[in-house]
């Protein structure tokens, strides 16, 4: 992401405000914001690793736990932004992302998820892979929790 003027952050996507997030005030709706975050994550995770999303007993469920905004200041229609994301905390089988979201360099609002690996039939937690946990810790700087 040094390239777009935030190098502090290994992963994010650029996109432009549609009139369908926009609420009635003419700025970016509190719940866009949401699926942004998540658009970004699924990217994440399919790039980091985290599971191939393929519903085989090989690859986690992935569950949001909790998930908080922080609104800073608005975006409008047809401005370009940046969701940008990193990893900064993982166990076993959770982990807490942190998001930007950016116009230019200035942060518009910024936000936190947990997330949890379960198995697929949602009976118990599964750990994450190994060379995710890895990419996470080199990448994100992800600070690792509980592990032996």
């Amino acid at each position: 992401m040094a390239e777009l003027g935030l190098p502090d952050w290994p992963y994010g996507m650029k996109d432009m405000v549609r009139f369908s997030e926009l609420d009635p005030l003419n700025h970016v709706n509190n719940a866009a914001y949401l699926s942004w975050f998540e658009t970004a994550r699924i990217g994440y995770i399919m790039e980091y690793g985290l599971t191939g999303m393929t519903h085989t007993d090989a690859d986690p469920q992935i569950v949001v736990r909790r998930q908080v905004v922080d609104y800073l200041k608005p975006i409008f229609f047809g401005e370009t932004y940046v969701t940008a994301m990193r990893t900064t905390r993982i166990k076993p089988s959770s982990l807490t992302m942190e998001y930007g979201v950016f116009v230019g360099t200035e942060v518009r609002a910024t936000g936190e998820t947990v997330i949890v690996s379960l198995s697929q039939d949602g009976r118990a937690r599964q750990p994450w892979r190994t060379e995710a946990i890895a990419l996470m810790i080199e990448r994100d700087a992800a600070k690792p929790v509980g592990f032996d």
